[in-house]
């Protein structure tokens, strides 16, 4: 039997839909080991009451390491990864994809959907984006969690939590403290009120711009920290980014 794929660039962002990976079932694949061991352990502690571990593949790729291959334009380490991803997927039985949504917040968010497209190679399937979070263009600094820039509403799903899944998704997060001290509680109790319905975004068939309400925030964040001494180089979607999808993934750029 037919069964969905979901592929996360980070350990705990299956938090995001998790009431749809206890309904679906699906075969799980982790890109990254998320930046600590402690994120893949907590990812591994809840998924034991929800789904076959048989079913997950952790690859545990360094997070350090692929952002040092972006700065780098090493595009060998990320097409090394999505042949892991496809090798993977060649010996699956699958009738739809889920990935990280394209949300210029984090550029290894962003490399899920080029490695999931050119990990596909020919094979066809409907994908869909999976919105963690995304910096709004406002008067202050300000996120959206768990749902896409509202101009691309027109082109999500939304899906209905049962009052059991949505009770197992409130009591999950109590094991995701990793990602928890990460957002903040802000966005901590945005996502706890949002945990009764989740949105998937029809993917994208060619590389995304800023939607008109997102901010470019890993370029912003980037330029506060080199303002600030704290790093030499940054990451930028220009000069880093689009030349790797670009190489990896080339009908992304498809006009």
């Amino acid at each position: 039997m037919s069964r969905s794929v979901m592929i996360f660039s980070h350990p705990n962002h299956e938090v995001a839909i998790l009431g749809s990976v206890r309904r679906l079932q699906p075969y799980l694949i982790f890109l990254t080991d998320g930046g600590a061991q402690e994120r893949v352990d907590q990812s591994k502690e809840n998924l034991k009451s929800v789904v076959n571990m048989a079913d997950i593949a952790w690859l545990n790729v360094e997070e350090a390491s692929l952002y040092e291959a972006l700065l780098k334009g090493d595009v060998a380490s990320f097409r090394a990864l999505s042949g892991e991803v496809g090798a993977i997927l060649s010996g699956l039985d699958f009738d739809r994809v889920y990935c990280d949504s394209i949300e210029f917040y984090n550029p290894l968010h962003d490399v899920a959907l080029p490695i999931t497209r050119a990990a596909l190679g020919k094979r066809t399937a409907p994908i869909f984006e999976v919105p963690l979070i995304h910096q709004r263009k406002a008067d202050t600094e300000v996120y959206e969690v768990l749902r896409s820039p509202k101009s691309l509403w027109a082109d999500c799903v939304n899906v209905s939590l049962t009052n059991e899944e949505r009770g197992a998704k409130l009591r999950a997060f109590d094991i995701y403290t990793s990602l928890a001290a990460q957002l903040g509680k802000e966005n901590v109790d945005l996502a706890i009120a949002r945990c009764g319905e989740e949105q998937f975004l029809k993917a994208r068939r060619t590389l995304p711009t800023p939607a008109v309400d997102q901010v470019l925030r890993y370029e912003w964040r980037g330029r506060k920290l080199r303002e600030m001494g704290l790093v030499e180089d940054a990451i930028t979607c220009g000069d880093h980014y689009v030349p790797l999808v670009e190489a990896l993934c080339p009908e992304l750029m498809a006009a």
